[in-house]
């Protein structure tokens, strides 16, 4: 009864099954540990960007600064792990490399925030503004610590984090985590409730004493965490420091943010809705790779995705807005 309700609750996911089934019974390689775990890899990594984007799409905004982050933290904490005088000691490069990447992460987040709160630049300006810049800045830092847009020379000790060998369940968990806490914030919590109302209608949430710049400016800053973290991650598996880390990865989030079921408008949805997405935008990205499909054409595929859902989620609001008036 609860799969039955679950599933009459999001459709999504009843399609994510019956791609799974279809997927075993179908494609070559599909169910080796090989692929699985890839499959689970890809999805944590996914899932923590993700997260972060949910705060503030759930509260009618958008953050294209997402992968500029990952970007910029990954160079910036290679080099300090690879480059700098703290490389000749692992056990204090690694931590520390780690805190600076978290740290780029809040900084963004933070300019981002009060950008929006303050400036009053509306999130798209201010992020996309914010996209440009650091993606540039990534590029120029790693050509001139290394003449290359990629970072090599980080310690073994550092790629456990990225799951490599027998430590692939870390990133899993990390991602569960992540994700776990995300969805009890919104769920459980006061300012998870003012997330929503602030998305769903600003003016009112404001005449009922919730401090709307300051939820703006705190989901803006978690989102900055949440892709510093997926970079921490991520840099970590690819044993490598890369300047163009997010460049592909936007659509992705993107589509399994709406695709779940989280309104682009704000106000409804969640993060259960975003897990769901996650795996199933990682489904369609790992069958298309296994059958030889390129990228572009999955990028075609979720783009028209996103569009199914946008346009469905316009249609359900205006059932509403007509019901309410």
């Amino acid at each position: 009864m609860k799969l039955k309700s679950a599933i009459a609750g999001n459709p999504i996911l009843l399609l994510l099954i019956l791609c799974f089934i279809i997927s075993i019974i179908f494609i070559p390689n599909f169910t080796t540990f090989y692929n699985l775990k890839n499959y689970c890899l890809q999805a944590s990594d996914l899932l923590i960007i993700a997260s972060g984007l949910t705060f503030v799409i759930l509260n009618g905004g958008i953050d294209f600064s997402v992968t500029s982050i990952l970007s910029l933290c990954s160079v910036v904490g290679a080099y300090i792990m690879a480059l700098s005088p703290l490389s000749e000691s692992p056990a204090l490069s690694i931590p520390v490399a780690i805190l600076v990447m978290l740290l780029i992460g809040g900084i963004i987040g933070t300019i981002n925030g009060l950008a929006i709160t303050r400036l009053k630049m509306p999130s798209f300006i201010a992020t996309l503004s914010t996209q440009l810049a650091v993606s540039g800045i990534a590029i120029l830092f790693a050509n001139i610590v290394s003449s290359r847009t990629s970072i090599f020379g980080m310690p073994d000790g550092y790629f456990i984090i990225g799951g490599e060998g027998k430590y692939y369940f870390i990133p899993i968990i990390i991602a569960l985590v992540s994700c776990g806490f995300a969805n009890w914030l919104l769920e459980r919590t006061r300012f998870g409730r003012n997330i929503l109302m602030v998305g769903t209608n600003p003016t009112a949430a404001y005449i009922s004493g919730i401090n709307v710049k300051k939820v703006i400016f705190i989901i803006t800053l978690l989102s900055g965490l949440y892709a510093s973290l997926a970079s921490v991650i991520m840099t970590a598996r690819n044993q490598a420091g890369i300047a163009s880390m997010g460049d592909k990865m936007f659509i992705s989030i993107v589509a399994s943010i709406i695709i779940g079921g989280t309104s682009i408008m704000g106000g409804s949805g969640g993060f259960k809705q975003t897990f769901i997405g996650v795996l199933f935008i990682t489904l369609l990205n790992n069958v298309m790779n296994l059958l030889g499909i390129s990228w572009f054409m999955a990028m075609v595929v979720q783009g028209i995705l996103i569009l199914i859902a946008a346009t469905f989620d316009f249609i359900n609001r205006s059932k509403q807005a007509r019901k309410t008036a």
